[in-house]
């Protein structure tokens, strides 16, 4: 007689064909539209001056290990100052010429903008100043992905931040956090993921980087299929390739795929069984 309860036997079922869908995408190459990743931005009202820079400029601010970097002046209108000896981090401003022209179909003067190029523009790190605290600026999305709700019932903390450097999202094991720099869905699942996996799966630091990551993304995946989302199957599929070490064939990347489905397969019935309120006894039994 089957001891098993009916709630996990539906799991497995439900856990097989999500893995069996995206397994086919995977194998067929026809991936479905894709859709950008998301940085997050600041909530209306908040008023942070690099939220409206270029990524290239961002990225030159995260590098400098500060989320937020202002002008002289800027920090001055928040009552703070620039510490004596501060260097600054300098950014890019595009330098644009307005010229006379004609429109060729109408013959009307019209006046073009075209780009001659760039000057830099010195900026300041926020820990290279002092004075008043700034207001507190919530990053939070508007909407939170399914199974959200699982983060916190794992006594995960889950925190939403400005870029911060070469990363969409972070799982600290020592913390036992997670720090969202997107709002993307399949961002949060993979590092859920992570989380999850250095619980059922065993310490994340004894393992192959390559092995948590391939994990992670396959995980974050599945979720994806389960919650109704897709559009990163294409971006997944090429993030699990750069970690298939010495080989990133096609049929390389779906053996490695096939070699931790039982991790895998063990986070989603983690995820799923914590949202229907299962028992932490329950899960470990």
């Amino acid at each position: 007689m089957n001891s098993e309860k009916p709630s996990k036997t539906k799991r497995a079922t439900i856990i097989s064909n999500a893995i069996n869908d995206i397994l086919k995408i995977f194998k067929s190459g026809n991936f479905p539209q894709a859709v950008a990743m998301s940085i997050i931005h600041k909530h209306s009202g908040d008023n942070i001056p690099s939220d409206s820079w270029s990524l290239a400029n961002r990225l030159l601010m995260v590098a400098q290990d500060t989320s937020d970097a202002r002008g002289f002046r800027h920090w001055q209108q928040v009552n703070r100052q620039v510490k004596k000896g501060a260097k600054a981090i300098h950014i890019f401003s595009p330098i644009i010429k307005t010229l006379n022209d004609t429109d060729n179909k109408t013959g009307e003067d019209v006046k073009k903008n075209i780009l001659i190029g760039f000057s830099t523009i010195p900026v300041f790190r926020y820990e290279d100043t002092e004075g008043e605290d700034l207001p507190f600026y919530d990053y939070s999305p508007k909407t939170y992905p399914p199974f959200f709700d699982v983060a916190e019932k794992l006594d995960i903390e889950v925190s939403y931040k400005p870029l911060r450097g070469n990363f969409y999202g972070q799982y600290n094991i020592s913390n036992n956090d997670i720090i969202l720099c997107s709002d993307s869905a399949v961002t949060y699942y993979h590092e859920l993921a992570h989380a999850i996996d250095h619980k059922v799966n065993g310490d994340l630091r004894n393992n192959d980087k390559s092995r948590n990551e391939i994990v992670a993304e396959f995980s974050a995946i599945v979720l994806c299929q389960l919650s109704g989302i897709s559009g990163y199957e294409d971006q997944s599929y090429q993030y699990i390739r750069e970690y298939c070490k010495h080989s990133k064939t096609d049929a390389a990347i779906l053996k490695k795929i096939m070699g931790i489905l039982a991790d895998v397969e063990k986070i989603i019935d983690t995820v799923l069984a914590v949202s229907e309120g299962e028992s932490k006894n329950e899960q470990c039994a």
